[in-house]
């Protein structure tokens, strides 16, 4: 799979983008320019005269006396007196300032001076010249400023401004290019260069070295949740691993024992302890299958949800244990709620079958002879319950933890019943809880969030 520069694909960004809007702006110049003369007339003259009142310069009396332009300006009002002309005039229309001296005010051929005339064209000899005229507010004092530019000077200037317009353009958009490129290319590179220090760091994690975790000092704002996120995927995946070591290390530990007792009776011929040794296989075969178990519930991917019919669920479990609960001297007790009809939800219906045999088989074995073991269902969770001596509140934290035994006498378990319970649970998005119920112990499964 071919691999793309983010830096090649930023730099033909910025470029495309400025040389469309280089482009972009040439062409509207142009047109405004070319087709929209008037346009272009009204900005100069406007233009001029800010700078022509800027540079007036007043009496005592408020009369201007002088005007102090930029040079090419000012020499252009000299030498094209045929072209380009301005007049400061009062009220009345009596000139006080004029770039031609002698002259009057400006006004249609016949007519007088009229400051409500602010534009207007006016035949003066050859040329034909468009006239403006501003009010110059002055306290107390109005003066009025009269531009004219000839048709000739401004065709020649709209011309000479268009190609002018045109080769800036194209100067613009290579040197700017070049701006542009150099400065994107060392701002990506130094952007960059943090995540290169992490991508560093990420390839120094191994399974030796699993609690190091990338640093977002440096790092862009927006990278920043990428960081974050990395490092909360490194650390789930440390914690997994470090369960499954301690999972492979204790199952180890488990099996040990009665393997080697089983291979000591075996060595031993014909033993008269067979009872024993079927007991050992038949606890062995039991945790095997729970380790296999535990396995499968502990992977979100191998669950099917599914519409499930809990008082189904629930009455084939109690049926099926009935046999283990009578040979224990105990007998099964439901509770569904009539008003359930039915109590159908999202779930694996053999998950939910596992969970609730597993809390079953854990009552029986704590529940007294001639005692019973209750399975309540509501439209917010089932309980299990025996009534037997209860949970030392010690050992409430420490009930769902793999292979956690109490030591008592009833402690002939593998001690992963109700880890396998807690994995199905969590998969569920429900909430388990071992609750003492004086007398006895009860386990609470909620269907909802809290």
């Amino acid at each position: 799979m071919k691999r793309h520069s983010l830096t090649r694909k930023l730099l033909a960004g910025t470029g495309f983008a400025l040389v469309s809007t280089a482009i972009a702006v040439s062409v509207i110049a142009y047109i405004v320019i070319t087709y929209f003369p008037n346009v272009w007339l009204e900005s100069d003259l406007s233009s001029n005269a800010a700078e022509v009142a800027a540079g007036l310069v007043y009496d005592g009396t408020d009369r201007p006396i002088a005007l102090h332009i930029k040079p090419s300006l000012n020499s252009a009002y000299s030498v094209l007196q045929q072209d380009m002309l301005y007049r400061i005039v009062d009220a009345e229309g009596r000139v006080l300032l004029a770039a031609d001296a002698g002259a009057g005010a400006f006004a249609p051929t016949g007519k007088t001076f009229d400051p409500a005339l602010a534009r207007f064209t006016l035949p003066l000899g050859e040329n034909l010249m468009h006239v403006a005229t501003f009010a110059l507010d002055r306290p107390g004092t109005t003066h009025y400023l009269q531009l004219a530019r000839s048709e000739r000077f401004h065709h020649v200037l709209t011309n000479l401004e268009s190609d002018t317009a045109g080769e800036a353009a194209l100067a613009a958009i290579i040197m700017a290019q070049l701006i542009f490129s150099a400065i994107v290319f060392f701002t990506i590179r130094r952007v960059l260069k943090p995540l290169q220090a992490a991508s560093q760091a990420a390839a120094q994690i191994t399974p030796d070295n699993r609690h190091a975790r990338l640093s977002a000092a440096g790092m862009p704002s927006e990278l920043v949740p990428l960081i974050d996120a990395l490092n909360q995927a490194l650390e789930r995946l440390s914690v997994g691993y470090e369960v499954q070591q301690e999972f492979l290390a204790t199952a180890a530990h488990e099996l040990k024992t009665p393997l080697a007792l089983m291979r000591g009776t075996v060595e031993l011929g014909n033993s008269p302890d067979r009872d024993a040794l079927l007991a050992d296989i038949d606890g062995m075969s039991r945790q095997v299958q729970q380790l296999l178990q535990l396995a499968e519930c502990s992977e979100p991917r191998n669950y099917t949800m599914a519409p499930t019919a809990m008082a189904s669920v629930v009455n084939e479990a109690a049926g099926r244990l009935a046999r283990l609960a009578a040979k224990s001297h105990v007998r099964i007790e439901t509770n569904i709620d009539p008003t359930l009809a039915p109590c159908v939800l999202q779930a694996d219906g053999a998950a939910v079958f596992i969970l609730l045999r597993n809390l079953l088989e854990n009552a029986i074995r704590f529940a007294p002879e001639g005692s019973a073991v209750e399975v309540t269902l509501s439209a917010s969770g089932l309980a299990v319950r025996d009534w037997g001596g209860g949970i030392k509140p010690q050992d409430k934290a420490m009930v769902f933890k793999r292979y956690w035994r109490d030591g008592g006498q009833n402690s002939t378990g593998s001690g992963l019943g109700l880890a396998i319970c807690r994995e199905i649970v969590l998969a569920h998005g429900w909430t388990i809880e071992a609750q003492n119920a004086k007398p006895g112990a009860r386990f609470w499964v909620g269907f909802g969030t809290g």
